[in-house]
């Protein structure tokens, strides 16, 4: 069992094998060009749109994602201390509409280790009312297949594979589809303009959008006032992009952030920040695109 500041070495392994894959890379030509946008600083989220240029293969549709974020407070008589946890996450669906999902909770680590030594150094912990438990060992991978024709969930509104296929590539027409998706959750009193980023933003990687849509979605997010493309950085994983932010609920520090491969124009990661009380959460996109391997449990190699 490892305690302390390093992540455990299955967690560094699964965060070390992650990939980004499913279509291909950019020309040397385009990827300079990308270069040289970025050096002048005058990239901007229209310029990396046009780098979404390729075109969906293999027989299924593919999303990894290791997703880490904080549980708790633990503990007890005012000693408390919360745990980061991790887990890994896919779903596939196939072009006739199967579909699977797999998951595997990874090891938890508390973030305070003298309160946590205080609490007798427990190696589980419950994770609520519908059961299950946090541990400091990591879980056995699952996969589950699932009945029926699977509908992708593009906010709040369902959507077959066909219906993804049919989006418009126009930006002002895709905006509006998104404001529907969005109207579509129940009791919504939320603001459509606060919804429109994440809603936007799940095309480049949650859903298997064409590269048209995909660039529509990159146009419609540059017409956003709330978007801003705050420059290079790292992802989770130290893989270089360009931050792009958005307020995510009016009035409240709330805040998106994707991590952009400029060079493919692949989101590395989705990142949720200031949610009162509940701590941030950081979702690393470790694969996602058409592919032609067969579901399988998640594992970390």
């Amino acid at each position: 069992m490892r305690l302390d500041s390093t992540p455990p070495p299955r967690l560094a392994a699964a965060r070390a094998r992650g990939r980004v894959g499913g279509r291909p890379r950019l020309t040397s030509e385009q990827a300079a060009l990308a270069q040289q946008l970025y050096d002048a600083r005058t990239r901007t989220v229209q310029q990396i749109a046009a780098k979404a240029e390729a075109a969906p293969e293999g027989a299924y549709w593919h999303l990894k994602e290791l997703d880490v974020g904080p549980a708790g407070p633990y503990g007890k008589n005012g000693n408390t201390y919360h745990l980061e946890t991790s887990s890994l996450w896919e779903k596939w669906v196939a072009k006739d509409g199967r579909g699977w999902i797999g998951r595997r909770q990874l090891a938890a680590r508390p973030l305070d280790l003298e309160a946590w030594r205080r609490d007798g150094s427990p190696t589980e912990w419950e994770i609520g009312p519908d059961g299950g438990v946090y541990s400091t060992s990591p879980g056995e991978g699952t996969l589950t297949p699932l009945k029926g024709e699977q509908k992708l969930y593009w906010s709040a509104m369902p959507l077959t594979l066909k219906e993804i296929e049919a989006l418009p590539a126009d930006p002002e027409a895709l905006k509006k589809r998104a404001a529907e998706a969005i109207l579509k959750q129940k009791d919504f009193a939320g603001s459509v303009e606060d919804g429109l980023p994440p809603t936007l933003a799940s095309l480049l990687y949650e859903l298997p959008a064409s590269p048209q849509v995909r660039g529509a979605a990159y146009q419609a997010l540059a017409t956003l006032p709330s978007v801003r493309v705050e420059g290079r950085t790292t992802d989770p994983e130290g893989r270089p992009g360009v931050a792009v932010t958005f307020p995510i609920q009016e009035g409240q520090p709330t805040e998106g952030r994707l991590i952009i491969d400029p060079d493919t124009s692949k989101v590395l990661t989705f990142e949720v920040t200031g949610m009162p009380q509940k701590g941030d959460r950081v979702n690393v996109v470790l694969e996602s695109g058409w592919t032609d391997t067969k579901p399988s449990p998640p594992t970390t190699e």
